[in-house]
């Protein structure tokens, strides 16, 4: 953490910042600039929060690796025989110093989000009454922020919290700046406290919804419930996502228009996500960069996946054919050639289409699972046919009851969130094995047992050597 958090939450900040003059930051080196100094009026906190997004939208967290490492290690993407980028944890042979370091990215990006999220979360500042509710709006954004960082860096560095019962390490919680703290690794349950904590003070704050490339009270309410999801207490994630579905602020995107809405961004479904504008492009860093023949195309579709979406199916239309595939790394000659393109974006636009971080038709399959597990059939199917009718609509459902139910209900969350980074999770709160049908070269790891050490991934080295208090995940060593 010391190593990583020397990087001061003015540097994050001071480039958005739209009220600090240019005298302001000649007099003031950047690395003693104080909050009551920079942190003086609404507006800055304001250009703060911008700062936050521009973390959360980095290709090392939501711009990319976010998205693409869970799916990677799960099995419905496989690897190129080219794959670079991400490759070692596709192959499950990272380490501490994985070539492509994106253990490190994961915790420098998300530890400096977090870092932000504190220096306006501990500012004393007491706003203008007239702007109390602009005000408590960004506090609860960054703690919105804060929140949302801690639970990605535990998902990726401890294991499931219902492995037993968040007892394993986890993630240092850092709720306070200080750049000479040498901190222990907090236990998966101990995070996981003060990601509920945090989601439940934004939800408390927030009142102001400007959209889906901002947090809003909804959005909090969404990624609670995929907190509590992950925790097993599915009564509470049941509670949050009816609170998102019930608000009356989002629909499912019907059919017609289900393809368009990662193209075009913010769709009626759309709760929060990376907005990604001609400014921001990030050519084939971009997540879609990762599978388009025209960027990196390190990813294909598994032959599971696309055995999961018939033709009728309206999200079989989310992939592009390319001739040119090598075709052996198939095994259905079906499917020869198929590239995701969930993010079709090309030409002088490429790179621009909006990153999905939480959107209704997840809700929609949150509180379907929640119900299902908890032994409400009738209403886990209503929710389960709300996602599965739009995208098939010719097709009649036969009623399911019990453990089919929950079984099409896992199958469904595939169908519907391929490539939007919650495959692995699933795999691995669920308890279940890595089976990989489709396990053509160059990928030699075809199954995996549960619980194991490599579902996770390795605390960088750069943080081990920095911290003396730090400990690695067993199977990487000390």
């Amino acid at each position: 953490m010391k190593q990583l958090i020397r990087n001061i939450f003015v540097a994050c900040t001071i480039l958005v910042a739209t009220s600090c003059s240019d005298d302001f930051l000649d007099l003031t080196p950047e690395d003693a600039i104080s909050n009551a100094n920079f942190l003086a009026t609404v507006a800055d906190f304001q250009s703060a929060m911008v700062g936050g997004y521009s973390q959360m939208a980095l290709a090392d967290w939501y711009g990319r690796y976010m998205l693409l490492i869970p799916d990677i290690m799960g099995n419905d993407i496989k690897a190129n025989a080219s794959a670079n980028r991400g490759a070692d944890w596709a192959f499950f042979a990272g380490g501490p110093t994985t070539t492509q370091n994106e253990n490190r990215e994961f915790w420098q990006e998300m530890y400096e989000a977090i870092n932000i999220a504190n220096q306006m979360i501990n500012a004393e500042f007491t706003p203008p009454t007239s702007q109390q509710a602009e005000f408590d709006q960004v506090i609860g954004e960054a703690y919105a922020l804060r929140a949302i960082a801690h639970f990605d860096l535990v998902r990726l560095f401890g294991q499931a919290y219902t492995l037993d019962n968040g007892a394993s390490p986890g993630v240092p919680v850092v709720t306070a700046f200080d750049q000479n703290s040498l901190p222990t690794r907090n236990t998966v349950s101990e995070v996981y406290t003060q990601v509920v904590a945090d989601f439940q003070q934004a939800i408390n704050l927030m009142t102001i919804n400007s959209g889906a490339t901002t947090f809003s009270r909804e959005a909090a309410q969404a990624l609670l419930s995929r907190v509590y999801l992950y925790m097993g207490d599915y009564g509470n994630a049941e509670t949050q996502a009816t609170a998102v579905i019930n608000s009356g602020n989002y629909t499912l995107v019907d059919s017609a228009n289900y393809a368009n809405q990662f193209l075009d961004g913010n769709s009626p479904e759309a709760i929060l996500e990376m907005s990604m504008t001609l400014a921001d492009n990030r050519g084939s860093d971009h997540i879609g960069g990762m599978y388009k023949e025209t960027g990196y195309g390190d990813y294909l579709p598994a032959q599971d996946l696309l055995d999961l979406l018939p033709a009728e199916d309206v999200r079989s239309t989310l992939f592009a054919l390319d001739a040119n595939l090598d075709n052996s790394i198939y095994a259905s000659a079906d499917n020869i050639g198929r590239r995701v393109n969930k993010w079709p974006s090309a030409g002088s636009a490429i790179a621009t289409d909006n990153v999905s971080v939480t959107r209704l038709s997840e809700v929609y399959l949150i509180r379907a699972e929640a119900r299902s597990r908890t032994g409400d059939d009738a209403g886990a199917l209503a929710d389960l046919d709300m996602v599965r009718q739009r995208s098939s609509p010719s097709v009649t459902f036969a009623p399911l009851t019990g453990t089919a139910l929950l079984d099409e209900i896992m199958l469904e969350r595939r169908r519907e969130l391929f490539g939007e980074g919650h495959r692995i999770f699933d795999i691995t709160r669920t308890g279940s094995n890595l089976v990989r049908n489709d396990c053509t070269a160059p990928s030699a790891v075809c199954t995996i047992n549960f619980p194991n050490d490599r579902f996770i991934i390795a605390i960088p080295q750069v943080e081990l050597d920095s911290n003396e208090n730090m400990v690695q995940n067993s199977g990487y060593g000390n």
